[in-house]
């Protein structure tokens, strides 16, 4: 039977790839590290007066590391209308830059934080080029950025004369890893296919406010965002948003018994699917926080964001210690946790690591609080014994035996009798 003509058309009109001229190019591996720094300039007023300027001293942050370079920021507050800042990666942390197999680009960008280190909108946000850091040789590199000072000023950013600007350094590393051959019909292809930029386009959204049709009102601020965003990333805000129960006024929401930091995290990671960063701005990125990962974990359970809640049981799992574990054991039993309340118990179940959580005050306000945590604890601390017949079916009596000797039997007393009644 011979082929129809449509079939005979598509296949004289399909490329012979393998009759086609080939080419040669370098296939690359990229490693990329991305690093947050934040500047907190304090004193403003102050520095405004001083003998401080271009011409003169600057004031320079300490230097930290990024990608394994290392970089400072200096500040100039005296800059006509204008405050500048550079960002200068040190000459002497180069001396790998020059390895033929390894193309160094950067990207910095600036974001200026409002209150409790919300981020401000896009339009206080600015953005280098990306730059290759081998056309530097051995000069200093350097980038300048400028903030215009009535909108530093405003009280939006200046609390209590001081401001704080977060830089964010990506350092990307490119290793050509070898050549490969393709067709050019392949090569041609390949480029037409551009990166992933959905997570960054709905960032934009969200920070633009283009086109939100939903308000939440969050303590003193207000939050605008897009019910289908929210209604594809949370079922409590699918049924809140467009189920049965649907009951607010004017497309505002009124949101209670959250602050407005932990909403505006929350609402980045339903956009983003990514995480604002949780550490000390005082320590760095080894240092996170546990108020704010605990105060996430609640708003993700509230909401039922399941990987938003997962991430922040494996932040406080990294936070697991004698100061916190009563704190940490608590927010697991509260709200399901049944992965970071096992990784409790087995740190608390020796006897000596438990004698030192009931000396903490986070050990002495679970036990005022929460009795029905601390009896859930003893129980499991129980189980998770159970080879030790003297103390299965005791659990108060283990505790017992775990507190030095010079602690307050009084408070003995009351843990044991809010664990019995």
């Amino acid at each position: 039977m011979a082929p129809s003509s449509s079939l005979s058309r598509a296949n004289r009109d399909r490329p012979e790839t393998e009759n086609l001229e080939s080419t040669i190019i370098a296939r690359k591996v990229v490693e990329s590290c991305k690093g947050l720094y934040p500047l907190k300039v304090e004193g403003y007023s102050s520095l405004c007066r001083a003998r401080i300027g271009v011409d003169n001293n600057c004031l320079s942050s300490q230097v930290f590391s990024i990608g394994g370079l290392n970089w400072i920021v200096d500040c100039y507050p005296k800059y006509g209308d204008r405050i500048a800042f550079d960002v200068r990666q040190l000459v002497r942390s180069r001396s790998n830059i020059k390895d033929d197999a390894c193309v160094f680009i950067v990207k910095i960008s600036l974001t200026m934080l409002v209150q409790d280190g919300i981020e401000a909108s896009c339009n206080y946000r600015l953005q280098s080029d990306v730059v290759d850091l081998a056309e530097f040789n051995d000069d200093q590199f350097r980038r300048t950025y400028y903030v215009e000072r009535n909108i530093l000023e405003s009280p939006k950013f200046l609390k209590n004369d001081s401001f704080t600007i977060r830089f964010t350094i990506e350092v990307m590393k490119e290793y050509n890893v070898g050549l490969v051959e393709i067709s050019k019909v392949q090569y041609y292809c390949s480029q037409l296919v551009q990166p992933d930029n959905l997570r960054h386009q709905l960032i934009d959204l969200l920070e633009t406010e283009e086109g939100a049709d939903v308000s939440f009102q969050v303590g003193h601020m207000t939050f605008h965002a897009h019910k289908f965003v929210l209604a594809a990333r949370s079922a409590i805000f699918k049924e809140q948003l467009f189920g049965t129960s649907t009951n607010y006024n004017n497309n505002t929401i009124q949101v209670e018994d959250m602050d407005e930091w932990t909403f505006h995290a929350m609402l980045h990671f339903i956009y983003s699917d990514s995480l604002p960063e949780l550490y000390d701005e005082n320590q760095g990125p080894q240092c996170i926080l546990l108020d704010p990962a605990q105060r996430l974990l609640v708003a993700a359970d509230r909401y039922g964001i399941e990987r938003l809640k997962h991430i922040c049981e494996l932040k406080l799992y990294d936070l697991i210690d004698v100061n916190n574990l009563a704190t940490i054991f608590t927010s697991a039993e509260q709200h399901n946790c049944s992965q970071l309340e096992a990784a409790c118990i087995e740190f608390v179940k020796d006897p000596e690591i438990l004698g030192a959580v009931v000396l903490t005050q986070g050990f002495e306000h679970m036990v005022n609080t929460y009795p029905a945590v601390l009896k859930q604890l003893l129980q499991k601390i129980n189980h998770a014994n159970s080879d030790s017949r003297s103390l299965q079916g005791k659990p108060w009596l283990f505790i017992a035996r775990s507190i030095p000797s010079h602690f307050s039997f009084r408070f003995i007393i009351d843990a044991i009798r809010r664990f019995l009644f």
